[in-house]
Protein backbone atom coordinates (compact mmCIF):
# COMPACT_ATOMS: atom_id res chain seq x y z
CA UNK A 1 0.00 0.00 0.00
CA UNK A 2 1.38 3.20 -0.92
CA UNK A 3 2.22 5.75 2.15
CA UNK A 4 1.36 9.12 1.90
CA UNK A 5 4.77 9.71 3.60
CA UNK A 6 6.51 8.91 0.04
CA UNK A 7 5.37 10.16 -3.62
CA UNK A 8 2.43 8.47 -5.32
CA UNK A 9 4.37 7.62 -8.81
CA UNK A 10 2.19 6.75 -11.91
CA UNK A 11 2.62 5.03 -15.31
CA UNK A 12 0.85 6.40 -18.16
CA UNK A 13 0.36 4.14 -21.03
CA UNK A 14 0.77 6.39 -23.87
CA UNK A 15 1.94 9.95 -24.63
CA UNK A 16 -1.20 12.14 -26.63
CA UNK A 17 -2.49 14.86 -26.01
CA UNK A 18 -4.94 14.10 -23.13
CA UNK A 19 -1.87 12.02 -21.37
CA UNK A 20 -0.16 15.47 -21.34
CA UNK A 21 -2.54 17.25 -19.71
CA UNK A 22 -2.95 14.49 -16.99
CA UNK A 23 0.72 14.98 -16.68
CA UNK A 24 0.82 18.67 -16.47
CA UNK A 25 -2.39 18.34 -14.06
CA UNK A 26 -0.44 15.76 -11.78
CA UNK A 27 1.75 18.93 -10.55
CA UNK A 28 -1.62 19.92 -8.93
CA UNK A 29 -2.14 16.60 -6.78
CA UNK A 30 0.33 16.54 -4.34
CA UNK A 31 2.35 13.79 -3.87
CA UNK A 32 2.30 12.89 -6.98
CA UNK A 33 4.79 12.05 -9.29
CA UNK A 34 5.51 10.37 -13.07
CA UNK A 35 7.45 7.27 -12.85
CA UNK A 36 7.09 5.76 -16.10
CA UNK A 37 5.80 6.61 -19.70
CA UNK A 38 4.70 3.96 -22.43
CA UNK A 39 5.02 5.34 -25.65
CA UNK A 40 5.58 2.85 -28.60
CA UNK A 41 8.57 4.30 -30.43
CA UNK A 42 10.06 4.17 -26.73
CA UNK A 43 10.91 8.29 -26.32
CA UNK A 44 9.22 11.04 -25.70
CA UNK A 45 7.72 13.76 -27.53
CA UNK A 46 8.93 16.99 -27.32
CA UNK A 47 6.27 18.52 -25.77
CA UNK A 48 5.70 15.81 -23.24
CA UNK A 49 9.29 15.25 -22.43
CA UNK A 50 9.75 18.78 -19.86
CA UNK A 51 6.40 17.34 -18.01
CA UNK A 52 7.57 14.29 -17.27
CA UNK A 53 11.00 14.95 -15.28
CA UNK A 54 13.41 12.08 -14.80
CA UNK A 55 10.54 9.20 -15.94
CA UNK A 56 11.72 6.20 -17.42
CA UNK A 57 10.39 5.58 -20.70
CA UNK A 58 9.33 1.68 -22.15
CA UNK A 59 8.08 0.51 -25.21
CA UNK A 60 6.02 -1.66 -23.85
CA UNK A 61 2.90 -2.64 -21.85
CA UNK A 62 4.52 -5.68 -19.59
CA UNK A 63 7.74 -3.58 -18.79
CA UNK A 64 5.63 -0.55 -17.44
CA UNK A 65 3.65 -3.37 -15.49
CA UNK A 66 6.95 -5.25 -13.89
CA UNK A 67 8.02 -2.23 -12.54
CA UNK A 68 7.58 -2.57 -8.80
CA UNK A 69 7.52 0.92 -8.02
CA UNK A 70 4.46 2.20 -9.83
CA UNK A 71 1.56 3.26 -7.89
CA UNK A 72 -1.44 3.22 -10.52
CA UNK A 73 -1.46 3.07 -14.09
CA UNK A 74 -3.60 5.68 -16.61
CA UNK A 75 -4.60 4.23 -19.54
CA UNK A 76 -4.71 7.35 -21.87
CA UNK A 77 -4.29 5.41 -25.39
CA UNK A 78 -7.28 5.60 -28.59
CA UNK A 79 -10.41 3.93 -27.35
CA UNK A 80 -10.48 0.58 -28.78
CA UNK A 81 -7.03 -0.14 -26.70
CA UNK A 82 -8.88 0.73 -23.30
CA UNK A 83 -10.27 -2.67 -22.50
CA UNK A 84 -7.34 -4.95 -23.39
CA UNK A 85 -4.53 -2.38 -21.49
CA UNK A 86 -6.95 -2.17 -19.03
CA UNK A 87 -7.28 -6.27 -18.15
CA UNK A 88 -3.84 -6.36 -18.42
CA UNK A 89 -3.15 -3.89 -15.42
CA UNK A 90 -5.28 -5.79 -13.22
CA UNK A 91 -4.03 -8.96 -13.67
CA UNK A 92 -0.60 -7.41 -12.92
CA UNK A 93 -2.33 -6.03 -9.77
CA UNK A 94 -1.44 -2.48 -10.41
CA UNK A 95 -4.36 0.01 -9.90
CA UNK A 96 -5.84 1.80 -12.89
CA UNK A 97 -7.53 4.93 -14.08
CA UNK A 98 -8.85 4.25 -17.86
CA UNK A 99 -9.38 7.48 -19.82
CA UNK A 100 -12.80 7.82 -20.73
CA UNK A 101 -14.80 5.50 -22.35
CA UNK A 102 -14.01 2.55 -20.11
CA UNK A 103 -13.99 0.38 -23.10
CA UNK A 104 -16.27 0.79 -26.89
CA UNK A 105 -18.93 -2.43 -25.48
CA UNK A 106 -20.35 -2.87 -22.19
CA UNK A 107 -19.53 -6.20 -22.58
CA UNK A 108 -15.89 -5.55 -22.33
CA UNK A 109 -17.02 -2.97 -19.44
CA UNK A 110 -18.38 -5.41 -17.76
CA UNK A 111 -15.12 -8.16 -17.96
CA UNK A 112 -13.11 -5.10 -16.39
CA UNK A 113 -15.70 -4.54 -13.52
CA UNK A 114 -15.57 -8.11 -12.92
CA UNK A 115 -11.60 -9.08 -13.89
CA UNK A 116 -10.84 -6.03 -10.85
CA UNK A 117 -13.97 -7.42 -8.73
CA UNK A 118 -12.03 -10.91 -8.67
CA UNK A 119 -8.20 -9.60 -8.25
CA UNK A 120 -9.28 -6.96 -5.77
CA UNK A 121 -7.86 -4.55 -7.44
CA UNK A 122 -9.01 -0.61 -7.84
CA UNK A 123 -10.07 0.01 -11.07
CA UNK A 124 -11.57 3.52 -12.42
CA UNK A 125 -13.13 5.41 -15.55
CA UNK A 126 -11.46 8.49 -16.08
CA UNK A 127 -14.79 10.21 -16.21
CA UNK A 128 -13.30 13.69 -14.92
CA UNK A 129 -16.25 15.92 -15.08
CA UNK A 130 -17.62 13.66 -11.84
CA UNK A 131 -14.65 15.14 -9.47
CA UNK A 132 -14.42 18.67 -10.24
CA UNK A 133 -15.65 20.88 -7.35
CA UNK A 134 -18.71 22.73 -9.59
CA UNK A 135 -19.91 19.71 -9.98
CA UNK A 136 -19.83 19.14 -6.08
CA UNK A 137 -21.82 21.80 -5.61
CA UNK A 138 -24.12 21.09 -7.87
CA UNK A 139 -25.34 18.05 -6.08
CA UNK A 140 -25.28 19.95 -3.13
CA UNK A 141 -28.23 22.34 -4.73
CA UNK A 142 -29.58 19.55 -5.81
CA UNK A 143 -30.23 17.57 -2.72
CA UNK A 144 -31.17 20.84 -0.55
CA UNK A 145 -33.86 21.25 -2.52
CA UNK A 146 -32.93 24.85 -3.49
CA UNK A 147 -34.70 24.22 -7.09
CA UNK A 148 -37.26 22.12 -6.00
CA UNK A 149 -38.35 18.63 -6.95
CA UNK A 150 -36.11 17.92 -10.17
CA UNK A 151 -38.64 17.32 -13.51
CA UNK A 152 -36.10 17.62 -16.31
CA UNK A 153 -32.70 17.89 -17.58
CA UNK A 154 -31.58 19.31 -20.74
CA UNK A 155 -27.42 18.82 -22.05
CA UNK A 156 -26.29 19.26 -25.52
CA UNK A 157 -22.03 18.51 -26.05
CA UNK A 158 -21.42 18.86 -29.41
CA UNK A 159 -18.16 20.25 -31.70
CA UNK A 160 -17.68 20.21 -35.21
CA UNK A 161 -15.54 17.84 -36.46
CA UNK A 162 -14.70 17.27 -40.43
CA UNK A 163 -15.25 13.49 -41.58
CA UNK A 164 -11.69 13.45 -42.61
CA UNK A 165 -9.47 10.04 -43.59
CA UNK A 166 -7.82 8.80 -41.27
CA UNK A 167 -9.20 10.27 -38.02
CA UNK A 168 -10.22 8.91 -35.09
CA UNK A 169 -13.19 10.15 -34.20
CA UNK A 170 -14.78 8.82 -37.45
CA UNK A 171 -12.84 5.48 -37.33
CA UNK A 172 -14.88 2.13 -36.27
CA UNK A 173 -11.68 0.02 -35.51
CA UNK A 174 -10.25 2.69 -33.10
CA UNK A 175 -13.55 3.12 -31.17
CA UNK A 176 -14.73 6.51 -33.15
CA UNK A 177 -18.37 7.81 -32.94
CA UNK A 178 -19.64 11.04 -31.20
CA UNK A 179 -21.22 8.57 -28.46
CA UNK A 180 -18.10 7.44 -27.30
CA UNK A 181 -16.25 10.37 -27.22
CA UNK A 182 -18.61 12.92 -26.40
CA UNK A 183 -22.10 11.40 -25.63
CA UNK A 184 -20.44 9.73 -22.30
CA UNK A 185 -20.13 12.74 -20.48
CA UNK A 186 -23.63 14.00 -20.07
CA UNK A 187 -24.68 10.25 -19.81
CA UNK A 188 -22.39 10.16 -17.12
CA UNK A 189 -23.17 13.42 -15.26
CA UNK A 190 -26.64 12.82 -15.15
CA UNK A 191 -26.41 9.08 -14.22
CA UNK A 192 -24.46 10.84 -10.80
CA UNK A 193 -26.88 13.22 -10.25
CA UNK A 194 -29.90 11.07 -10.92
CA UNK A 195 -28.86 7.68 -10.69
CA UNK A 196 -29.49 4.76 -13.51
CA UNK A 197 -31.96 5.07 -16.25
CA UNK A 198 -35.31 3.28 -16.19
CA UNK A 199 -35.79 4.12 -19.42
CA UNK A 200 -33.73 4.95 -22.87
CA UNK A 201 -34.85 5.94 -26.05
CA UNK A 202 -33.24 7.82 -29.08
CA UNK A 203 -32.34 8.77 -32.56
CA UNK A 204 -28.93 9.52 -33.95
CA UNK A 205 -27.58 10.29 -37.16
CA UNK A 206 -24.66 7.46 -39.36
CA UNK A 207 -21.65 9.18 -40.31
CA UNK A 208 -20.00 7.86 -43.76
CA UNK A 209 -17.57 5.86 -41.99
CA UNK A 210 -20.90 3.97 -40.66
CA UNK A 211 -20.35 5.76 -37.12
CA UNK A 212 -22.15 8.11 -35.11
CA UNK A 213 -22.33 11.29 -36.23
CA UNK A 214 -24.62 12.83 -33.67
CA UNK A 215 -27.33 11.34 -30.77
CA UNK A 216 -30.47 12.61 -29.07
CA UNK A 217 -30.85 10.39 -26.43
CA UNK A 218 -33.82 10.80 -24.25
CA UNK A 219 -33.96 8.72 -20.47
CA UNK A 220 -35.72 8.56 -17.32
CA UNK A 221 -34.79 8.74 -14.12
CA UNK A 222 -38.06 8.03 -12.50
CA UNK A 223 -39.90 11.61 -12.83
CA UNK A 224 -36.70 12.84 -14.33
CA UNK A 225 -36.64 13.08 -17.97
CA UNK A 226 -33.17 13.89 -19.75
CA UNK A 227 -32.92 15.02 -23.15
CA UNK A 228 -29.04 14.75 -23.68
CA UNK A 229 -27.52 15.58 -27.06
CA UNK A 230 -24.02 14.94 -28.92
CA UNK A 231 -22.52 15.34 -31.93
CA UNK A 232 -19.53 16.31 -34.42
CA UNK A 233 -22.52 18.09 -36.83
CA UNK A 234 -22.39 21.45 -34.74
CA UNK A 235 -20.73 23.57 -32.41
CA UNK A 236 -22.98 22.75 -29.33
CA UNK A 237 -24.26 25.13 -26.36
CA UNK A 238 -22.25 22.20 -24.60
CA UNK A 239 -24.33 23.63 -21.12
CA UNK A 240 -25.92 21.44 -18.66
CA UNK A 241 -29.42 22.96 -17.41
CA UNK A 242 -31.50 21.03 -14.62
CA UNK A 243 -35.24 22.16 -14.12
CA UNK A 244 -36.97 21.85 -10.78
CA UNK A 245 -40.52 22.99 -9.23
CA UNK A 246 -38.19 25.63 -7.74
CA UNK A 247 -35.85 26.76 -10.05
CA UNK A 248 -33.23 25.90 -12.25
CA UNK A 249 -29.87 25.19 -11.87
CA UNK A 250 -27.28 26.05 -15.40
CA UNK A 251 -23.95 24.10 -15.21
CA UNK A 252 -22.28 26.41 -17.81
CA UNK A 253 -20.59 25.65 -21.02
CA UNK A 254 -18.43 23.68 -21.07
CA UNK A 255 -20.22 21.91 -18.71
CA UNK A 256 -17.49 18.68 -18.63
CA UNK A 257 -14.69 21.14 -17.26
CA UNK A 258 -17.19 23.02 -14.75
CA UNK A 259 -16.09 26.23 -13.54
CA UNK A 260 -19.63 28.33 -13.23
CA UNK A 261 -23.23 27.63 -11.92
CA UNK A 262 -26.29 29.87 -12.14
CA UNK A 263 -29.35 28.91 -9.93
CA UNK A 264 -32.47 30.41 -11.33
CA UNK A 265 -34.91 31.10 -8.62
CA UNK A 266 -38.90 30.33 -9.35
CA UNK A 267 -40.42 28.19 -11.67
CA UNK A 268 -38.44 28.24 -14.65
CA UNK A 269 -39.72 26.92 -18.36
CA UNK A 270 -37.66 24.24 -20.12
CA UNK A 271 -36.24 26.47 -22.83
CA UNK A 272 -33.49 24.99 -25.00
CA UNK A 273 -31.27 27.58 -23.82
CA UNK A 274 -30.22 29.61 -20.92
CA UNK A 275 -27.34 31.83 -19.48
CA UNK A 276 -25.58 35.10 -20.68
CA UNK A 277 -23.17 32.99 -22.63
CA UNK A 278 -25.43 30.77 -24.50
CA UNK A 279 -26.16 31.24 -28.29
CA UNK A 280 -29.39 31.73 -30.40
CA UNK A 281 -32.33 34.15 -30.57
CA UNK A 282 -34.32 31.61 -27.60
CA UNK A 283 -30.84 32.60 -25.36
CA UNK A 284 -31.11 35.85 -25.58
CA UNK A 285 -34.30 36.66 -25.04
CA UNK A 286 -33.98 34.36 -21.78
CA UNK A 287 -31.04 36.38 -20.74
CA UNK A 288 -32.97 39.79 -20.84
CA UNK A 289 -35.93 38.35 -18.98
CA UNK A 290 -37.21 39.90 -15.74
CA UNK A 291 -36.45 36.32 -14.10
CA UNK A 292 -37.16 36.22 -10.56
CA UNK A 293 -34.02 36.03 -9.37
CA UNK A 294 -30.17 34.39 -10.40
CA UNK A 295 -27.24 33.92 -8.39
CA UNK A 296 -24.13 32.31 -10.26
CA UNK A 297 -20.98 31.25 -8.40
CA UNK A 298 -17.68 30.52 -9.25
CA UNK A 299 -15.40 27.11 -9.15
CA UNK A 300 -12.19 27.67 -10.43
CA UNK A 301 -8.82 25.67 -10.64
CA UNK A 302 -5.76 25.60 -11.91
CA UNK A 303 -4.70 23.42 -14.73
CA UNK A 304 -6.92 21.27 -17.16
CA UNK A 305 -8.89 19.62 -14.12
CA UNK A 306 -7.42 16.21 -14.65
CA UNK A 307 -6.04 16.26 -11.02
CA UNK A 308 -9.30 15.75 -9.08
CA UNK A 309 -9.63 12.36 -10.78
CA UNK A 310 -5.93 11.56 -9.87
CA UNK A 311 -6.60 13.04 -6.63
CA UNK A 312 -9.64 10.66 -5.64
CA UNK A 313 -7.58 7.40 -7.45
CA UNK A 314 -4.41 8.11 -5.11
CA UNK A 315 -6.91 8.72 -2.08
CA UNK A 316 -8.12 5.50 -2.83
CA UNK A 317 -5.52 3.59 -3.71
CA UNK A 318 -3.42 4.40 -0.62
CA UNK A 319 -6.25 4.04 1.77
CA UNK A 320 -7.02 0.31 0.70
CA UNK A 321 -10.00 0.66 -1.32
CA UNK A 322 -10.92 -1.05 -4.32
CA UNK A 323 -13.47 1.14 -5.68
CA UNK A 324 -14.80 4.81 -6.04
CA UNK A 325 -17.73 5.70 -5.08
CA UNK A 326 -17.94 8.75 -6.79
CA UNK A 327 -17.28 6.99 -9.82
CA UNK A 328 -18.09 2.97 -9.65
CA UNK A 329 -17.55 1.05 -12.59
CA UNK A 330 -21.46 -0.40 -12.68
CA UNK A 331 -22.29 3.25 -14.17
CA UNK A 332 -19.31 2.96 -16.74
CA UNK A 333 -21.09 -0.28 -17.84
CA UNK A 334 -25.01 1.68 -17.74
CA UNK A 335 -23.29 4.37 -19.72
CA UNK A 336 -22.08 2.15 -22.46
CA UNK A 337 -25.58 0.40 -22.18
CA UNK A 338 -27.71 3.67 -22.62
CA UNK A 339 -25.49 4.01 -26.19
CA UNK A 340 -25.72 0.52 -27.10
CA UNK A 341 -29.70 0.65 -27.24
CA UNK A 342 -29.98 3.94 -29.11
CA UNK A 343 -27.48 3.14 -31.68
CA UNK A 344 -29.62 -0.24 -31.81
CA UNK A 345 -32.14 2.03 -33.26
CA UNK A 346 -32.19 2.13 -37.37
CA UNK A 347 -30.45 5.37 -38.12
CA UNK A 348 -32.73 6.64 -40.90
CA UNK A 349 -35.30 7.09 -38.08
CA UNK A 350 -34.78 10.68 -37.34
CA UNK A 351 -36.42 12.87 -34.99
CA UNK A 352 -35.28 16.64 -34.27
CA UNK A 353 -32.42 17.52 -32.45
CA UNK A 354 -32.96 18.11 -28.98
CA UNK A 355 -33.46 21.92 -28.37
CA UNK A 356 -34.60 22.53 -32.02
Amino acid sequence: MNSPARPFSWGIVGAGAIARQFAADLAHAPGARIGAVLTRSGRLPDAFAPLAGGARVVASLDDLLSLADIDAVYVATPNSAHATQTLAAIAAGKPVLVEKPLATTSADARRIADAARAAGVFAMEAMWTRFLPAIDAARDIIGSGRIGEVFRVRAELAYRREETPGSRFFDPALGGGASLDLGVYPLSLAMLLFGRPDKVTGTWRRSRSGVDMAVDARLGFGPVTAELSCGFDRDGDNAFTIFGSKGALRIHPPFLKAQRLTVFHGRIAPLPLIGADASGLVARVATRMPLPGRSTSRYDFPGGGLQFEARATMDAVRAGQKACAAAPLADSVAVLEAIERVLAEDPRQQRPRVGS
